[in-house]
């Protein structure tokens, strides 16, 4: 998804610069100025979009927000405490530590016979 994200944010990127270079250049051109129409509603458009992106990376920031707020994101809480939370076990373990695999429960760890 990651790589879906960023080459979309690059087709919006070399989008808005063109449309930019091409209506500043239709601009100085001195051609009529509806030669400039089309480049205008292609920078409205690529606006439209880092718009729509804006406000969907501030409707995201808010719910996380949020659930920090009431521990449901798995830390403390601010505003109200999260009983289930273990001081400590959001931190990050040192380097190069060994994980070990999780147990079954009622296993007893020995070979079968």
């Amino acid at each position: 998804m990651a790589k879906v994200l960023r080459a979309g944010a690059l087709i919006l990127t070399v989008a808005v610069l063109t449309c930019l270079v091409g209506f500043v250049h239709a601009r100085v051109s001195g051609g009529p100025a509806q030669a400039a129409h089309g480049w205008m509603v292609g920078l409205l458009v690529c606006f439209g979009v880092m718009g729509a992106a804006a406000v969907y990376m501030a409707l995201v920031g808010a719910y996380h927000t949020i659930l920090a707020l009431f521990g449901w994101d798995g830390g403390p809480g601010i505003l109200r405490k999260n009983p289930n939370y273990v001081p400590g076990s959001d931190e990050p373990l040192p380097d190069d530590t060994r994980l070990e695999p999780p147990q079954a429960k009622g296993a007893s760890g020995g070979a079968p016979s």
